[in-house]
């Protein structure tokens, strides 16, 4: 009896203890949690805006260029026939180049609830100012006529340069990521909007004309050198990657790469010409053709970011 009181006595101890155990264990995890917190300069959520500098490499994506001339033949004012000459687009292939290129950005992040990973969003621009450029860009063509003594010929057109400019670079790009104790790292994909220039300098027609017509050989058909550059802003797609570092809760280094895919709409060229270099013979006209113009950025960017 006696030894079934003590037990009854001892129980209630027991679990008084137990309870107590549970939770000076739970304040102390809690401690715990706290203070790893403090100890990490990575805030649970913030705004930041920063400005950065880094490495731009533009390389040319699948160009085509596509020329055609329409011509008439007059004598005087009289007219001798017309012609026509065109020939496949040829795709030109303008490398990669190097530029440094300054950039903005703007963005937030917040961690989900308790754990170390986050979601946010970033918006970047960038001024790449880069062009791509090819010299002497000539396209074969072949042409057919109504002018005595011509009824076929071969020619071909010569564009001094031909150049492709990406300059000002929009990107906005949802990402997740995993925080540490004083960084981040990151992923994500995006839109984003380009501006695309394209330019054909100094571009001449040529068509080289048989024995016994009234040019014979090698003629200049489109006289002056003619040049047209068109431009539009072309969304197209960016992924980045990156990796922070917090020299303090509101302050921290960004270092990060980003591609960028435009999808520019093919640009149209149509110019008219009057050529009176073999005067009384003259050759007038309209050129027409078009070109690509696209590109492809590649950016490693180092920034500074504040929050706020």
């Amino acid at each position: 009896m006696k030894c079934l009181l003590r037990h009854r006595a001892i129980l209630p101890m027991v679990m008084a203890c137990a309870v107590t155990s549970a939770g000076a264990a739970k304040v102390s995890a809690q401690s715990s949690d706290s203070e790893a917190r403090c100890l990490s300069n990575v805030p649970r959520s913030l705004f930041f805006a920063g400005v950065g500098v880094g490495v731009g490499i533009e390389s040319s994506g699948e160009q085509s260029v596509f020329n055609k001339g329409l011509s008439t033949f007059l004598d005087k004012g009289t007219v001798l026939g017309t012609g026509t000459a065109d020939g496949p687009p040829i795709t030109p292939n303008l490398g990669t180049k190097a530029d440094v290129i300054p950039s903005v950005e703007l963005g937030y992040f917040q961690h989900f609830g308790d754990s170390n990973w986050l979601w946010g969003i970033k918006g970047s621009y960038s001024y790449v100012g880069s062009t791509l450029s090819q010299s002497n860009l000539v396209i074969p063509q072949s042409g057919t006529g109504t002018v005595p003594n011509v009824p076929s010929f071969e020619g071909f057109s010569v564009t001094r340069s031909y150049d492709v400019i990406v300059d000002h670079q929009f990107i906005l790009t949802p990402f997740l990521g995993h925080s540490f104790k004083n960084s981040f790292v990151y992923a994500g994909a995006g839109p984003s909007l380009s501006r695309v220039a394209a330019r054909l300098n100094d571009l001449v027609g040529f068509a080289v004309f048989p024995e016994g017509s009234l040019l014979p050989g090698l003629v200049d058909v489109s006289g002056r050198p003619q040049s047209d550059s068109r431009q539009q802003w072309a969304f197209g797609i960016a992924a980045t990657v990156g990796v922070t570092y917090f020299i303090t809760p509101s302050c921290f280094l960004d270092l990060s790469y980003s591609y960028s895919h435009p999808f520019p709409h093919k640009f149209d060229v149509l110019s008219h010409y009057h050529n009176d270099l073999y005067s009384p013979l003259v050759f007038e006209g309209t050129l027409i053709g078009n070109f690509t113009g696209k590109a492809d950025t590649h950016s490693i960017t180092l920034s500074i970011c504040v929050g706020f």
